[in-house]
């Protein structure tokens, strides 16, 4: 039997090129995935086996969610701790080293060097080469605050030598100091290959805390002792808040961290390879379901020759088995080029990453042929099972065809997933914020697939509906008669467009909604500030542009927040400062409960939304928990949900002793009466060219701004939700080509009675047109359904406002029509070609 669907596989090899290349796309999204992040990890683990010190003191995170290493001002080490740890029997040194993330090399340009996405990290230099987490390489060690030193990768990249005047901007302040080290970069840890910029000991903690602290110490032991005994030692001096770990624990604590990264990375990716996968079944079924109808009288033959049922079934298995290792297999090798070319592309970036081999483990190989030939096995099972229930006495028939099934049975089915749905969008409608939006995901879903199952019985008064404006010509006719004779057909190949367009959809409105929302935010919380001045990134910037700002003529006022993370009841939260008066105009807030008064003696205030997920009133007190331990404060206010302080509001002072750094996040400026807004922005701006990143923005910019990360989010997923598009549109073709094949006597007949060539033509593309337009209008309804119901029960969290972009949406149909007239270009041009004579010869 599998030499027999081999042979079947070469007789109909242009039958099954479409299918294979379904197969081919899926896999090769799954192997590239898998390999890149393989390779990618594996390279990366090389900076945890590299650790110079015997053992690393480090102060133990109070909170439990992972934050930004630049977020708020990091938990650091005494200097009397590293003498303790110094005087510990077996240490040979103890050296507090300070790695801080958040700063900024400029170029000679004044604008900031490339660093391709990695944050840049500021250093001390070490006490002693032994423990020191990079290498000198050439110069001098820097000393005082008019000398620096940089990693060779960046300072090549800027065009710095020794003796160069170099600009950076930290977390504190903006410097210019004289280059006098050229080091390696990190050779170990978090931060190892990213830009490094370094200080001695006493600047980098002026410049990077504000305040004297290390982050680490690096101990290294003397000759013959045991790691493990002198941590165990330190640890007993040190306390419960610091963590004390071997070279080798330090490893293994990274190379867990990384896994976890790039698992859950290569769950995203792979999500999105199994729904095409899941998209290119729909033309797995529909290829083997019109290549057994179409060799009815050949597989009727081998019945009565002798094979039993199980062995007709085989072959139809056999062939798909061929189709799915071929595809698996030319998948695999694309998504290894894949990865390849973009482990090259990053190897050229002149950043000092480590790299490693291609990453090709067994498992992977053994993933890519098991989903492959999985999915191509279980998509023709179907048809493959029919065509063994055909009877021998088919191969004596002209007209054998495989008996039809009810569809009743799949109409109830599908009927009650579509309640399923229902009955979930109602109950989540009642909920709000995250679990509503999760449970509607899931009633999205279940009504994708109802559909699905239910669109046959539907297909041929929805095409007849569609297709009416078309007119009644005989081409538009013949073409929608096409498409409504076999709904199972057209449903299924539908289908596939339709969970693309519905999935594209639906974050379209949600994100045309997050827009709307973020702009009526902005426009309802910012109030008498004229300008706001932000880091482009959205991190936070020195407390010296605040001071520069309100020096400039026609400011009259600089209201500043600050920001860092925290937690309360395990659940992250944002924590921000406010200026005194802040609330008092430049951000318009609204109290539902309580007042600002409470903010002055200490107290917290907190959006309605917030206050609710933390079951908190006013006058209640609760445990906030930032990097510098648990803080109980009182509920003073509540306000009403506020796009520009969702989070615990306390005043300055409080936000200090909570952990806040000196550092702001958001400057609301406010313009002198009579003085021109773009005048006073302008004069702003130029007093703040030694932060080109700091942007200073009108209220409208502003919003501009805050928009463009939902347009990022957006177009990343598009793109990746691109392939699900480009696997249905081929099976639109796939379903003409395959049918051009089935009906190349009726051509013929068509051709004979005077059809002409264009006729044809257009009675294919009318049936392509109506598939498409199928699925994209059941597509685009269900889309808009659940991003619409999503708005609704995230209007507390950020989705005030319901926007359906009509026009895209219209503009989506439109494309699918179009979509259906290409697919139809090669299929009807074969079919137009026909030899009018042959086709009515064709059996």
């Amino acid at each position: 039997m599998l030499k027999l669907g081999l042979r079947s596989v070469l007789a109909h090899r242009l039958r099954f090129v479409l299918c294979t290349v379904a197969v081919l796309l899926g896999v090769a999204f799954v192997s590239g995935a898998l390999i890149f992040t393989d390779t990618l990890s594996a390279a990366l683990k090389k900076n945890f086996a590299g650790s110079t010190a015997d053992i690393t003191v480090t102060p133990v995170s109070t909170l439990s969610t992972n934050t930004d290493p630049a977020a708020g001002r990091p938990p650091t080490l005494s200097s009397n701790l590293a003498n303790q740890v110094a005087g510990v029997p077996g240490v040979a040194s103890a050296d507090g080293q300070l790695l801080v993330a958040g700063s900024q090399i400029l170029g000679s340009d004044g604008q900031p060097i490339e660093t391709y996405g990695l944050p840049t990290f500021a250093a001390s230099w070490p006490h002693g080469q032994r423990t020191s987490p990079f290498r000198l390489l050439d110069g001098d060690p820097p000393a005082g605050q008019r000398q620096l030193g940089l990693d060779q990768s960046s300072a090549k990249r800027a065009g710095y030598e020794i003796g160069d005047e170099v600009k950076v901007v930290t977390p504190t302040r903006a410097v210019t100091a004289t280059l006098t080290a050229i080091t390696t970069p990190v050779l170990a840890g978090r931060s190892a290959g990213a830009p490094l910029v370094t200080f001695d000991s006493a600047t980098a903690q002026l410049l990077l805390l504000g305040q004297t602290g290390w982050t680490s110490i690096a101990v290294s032991l003397e000759p013959g002792q045991d790691a493990a005994a002198v941590s165990k030692a330190i640890a007993a001096i040190a306390g419960g808040d610091v963590s004390v770990r071997t070279a080798a624990q330090v490893a293994a604590d990274g190379e867990n961290a990384l896994d976890e990264t790039f698992g859950g990375f290569s769950a995203v990716l792979l999500m999105f390879a199994g729904l095409a996968l899941f998209v290119g079944a729909f033309l797995i079924v529909n290829t083997f379901a019109m290549l057994v109808a179409q060799r009815s009288r050949e597989l009727g033959m081998l019945r009565a020759i002798g094979a039993s049922r199980g062995q007709v079934t085989g072959t139809v298995l056999a062939e798909a088995l061929v189709i799915g290792a071929i595809g698996s297999t030319l998948g695999f090798g694309l998504g290894a080029g894949v990865a390849a070319g973009i482990r090259a592309l990053y190897q050229g970036i002149e950043l000092a990453i480590p790299t490693a081999s291609l990453q090709i483990n067994a498992s992977t190989v053994i993933a890519c042929y098991v989903v492959g030939v999985g999915v191509t096995l279980a998509a023709a099972y179907p048809a493959a099972r029919r065509a063994g229930k055909l009877p021998p006495v088919a191969a004596m028939r002209e007209d054998a065809a495989l008996p039809e099934r009810s569809m009743l049975l799949r109409g109830i089915i599908g009927g009650f997933m579509v309640l399923m749905a229902a009955t979930l969008y109602a109950i989540a409608l009642t909920l709000s914020g995250l679990p509503g939006a999760i449970l509607l995901g899931f009633g999205a879903g279940i009504a994708l697939l109802g559909m699905v199952m239910t669109s046959p019985l539907i297909s041929r008064y929805a095409v007849r509906g569609l297709m009416s404006p078309f007119g009644r010509t005989a081409p538009v006719t013949l073409g929608r008669r096409n498409a409504e004779r076999n709904p199972r057909r057209t449903s299924a190949t539908a289908s596939a467009l339709m969970i693309s367009l519905a999935l594209i959809s639906g974050l379209v409105v949600i994100a045309a909604s997050a827009k709307a929302s973020i702009e009526q935010g902005i426009k309802d919380a910012v109030g008498t500030s004229e300008l706001l001045v932000t880091g482009d990134d959205g991190s936070a910037f020195s407390s010296q542009v605040g001071d520069r700002i309100a020096a400039v003529p026609g400011i009259s006022a600089v209201h500043r927040l600050r920001q860092l993370p925290g937690e309360v009841d395990d659940r992250a939260v944002t924590v921000s400062g406010v200026a005194d008066g802040t609330l008092d105009g430049p951000i318009t807030t609204k109290f539902e409960a309580g007042s600002a008064d409470g903010l002055k003696t200490g107290q917290a205030v907190l959006p309605r939304n917030l206050a609710k997920a933390l079951k908190l009133s006013v006058g209640e007190t609760f445990t906030l928990t930032t990097l510098t331990g648990d803080h109980e404060l009182t509920l003073a206010g509540v306000i009403a949900p506020n796009r520009q302080l969702n989070a615990v509001v306390l005043a300055l002072p409080a936000f200090t002793a909570v952990g806040g750094a000196g550092t702001d996040s958001v400057l609301y400026v406010e313009v002198a009466d009579g003085t021109d807004i773009a005048q006073a922005g302008q004069a702003v701006a130029g007093q703040l060219k030694d932060y080109p990143t700091v942007a200073v923005r009108d209220q409208a910019a502003y919003a501009d701004g805050a928009r463009g990360p939902v347009d990022t989010v957006l177009g990343v997923v598009g793109m990746l939700l691109t392939l699900a598009v480009l696997i249905a549109v081929l099976g639109i073709v796939n379903t003409l080509a395959l049918s051009v094949v089935e009906r190349t006597r009726e051509i013929g007949l068509l051709r004979a009675i005077g059809m002409d060539r264009p006729q044809l033509r257009r009675m294919l593309q009318v049936e392509a047109i109506a598939i498409a337009l199928l699925g994209a209008v059941l597509g685009v309804a269900i889309g808009v359904l659940f991003g619409a119901s999503v708005q609704k029960v995230m209007v507390d969290d950020g989705l005030g406002v319901l926007d359906v972009p009509v026009l895209q949406l219209v503009i989506a149909l439109v494309v699918a029509a179009a979509v259906g007239v290409l697919a139809a270009v090669w299929p009807s041009r074969r079919a137009a070609k026909l030899d009018v004579l042959r086709a009515i010869a064709t059996e």
